[in-house]
């Protein structure tokens, strides 16, 4: 009698003990702050309010060496990850495979899963400086920490035609506040999102999600609401000011 495989499972829990601390997400479901080298950087609320290269390079000295983020860069192009054609979930990489990237977070423990996007996804590119409904119809928001649309249409193009020839999946890499949510931050894989776009095709979304979220500190959202008062709240009519008044911090 032939025996089944078992399933891959639906997550793997690993622990990041000595991360640089360059990337961290603060808050929940409701509303998140993603932090770069300590900076609040982009906010994420109810009000609507990359590169792996870019960011390992804040951490400075003793950072991720360029062969390894060419290597993860590389490998991310084609990491084989089979979605269960029911449930469009995968059996997630080995952890270390990421560790180019996964050094850069904040020290703690961390679950990763590998799945396809929902059908209803959308992308939100903060530096537009618009105001963005809630996402109440979409099952997925992107909100995206580099240039958008990119530039390399070379680049966008090769992944287009590596989907559609069925060559593998290339994989996004995208970290969410907690698991419940249904917002997270692209920190990897702008080009390949936009190859997914014109090719039709739901994208391989490898998320990172911290085991215990993070409540957002009080000294970081005063600077973020500094950070993001000038100029960027009166064209938003004030949608970020009532984000920040009822967002949950915790004092230092």
């Amino acid at each position: 009698m032939l025996r089944r495989s078992p399933p891959p499972p639906s997550s793997v829990p690993f622990a990041v003990p000595d991360g640089h601390g360059v990337i961290e997400v603060t808050g929940d479901e409701g509303g998140s702050l993603l932090l770069l080298a300590g900076d609040p950087v982009f906010l994420e609320a109810g009000d609507g309010c990359g590169s792996v290269g870019r960011l390992a390079a804040r951490a400075g000295t003793g950072g991720p060496g360029l062969s390894e983020v060419k290597y993860l860069t590389e490998w991310l192009g084609a990491p084989n990850l089979v979605p269960d054609p029911r449930t469009g979930r995968a059996g997630p990489p080995d952890p270390e495979r990421l560790r180019p990237l996964t050094s850069l977070l904040a020290s703690g423990r961390y679950v990763m899963t590998a799945a396809l996007a929902p059908p209803d996804l959308r992308v939100v590119h903060p530096r537009a400086l618009q105001v963005q409904g809630w996402y109440a119809d979409e099952e997925l928001a992107l909100v995206t920490t580099d240039v958008w649309p990119p530039r390399d249409h070379r680049a966008v193009r090769g992944y287009r035609d590596r989907i559609r020839a069925g060559d593998g999946l290339p994989a996004l890499v995208v970290l969410f506040p907690t698991a419940e949510s249904r917002v997270g931050y692209l920190l990897d894989g702008h080009h390949k999102l936009a190859a997914y776009e014109q090719a039709g095709v739901r994208p391989m979304v490898i998320g990172l999600t911290p085991q215990v979220p993070r409540p957002i500190r009080r000294d970081d959202l005063d600077r973020a609401r500094a950070a993001f008062s000038d100029g960027a709240l009166r064209d938003r009519g004030d949608a970020l000011g009532r984000v920040f008044s009822s967002m949950r911090a915790e004092p230092v």
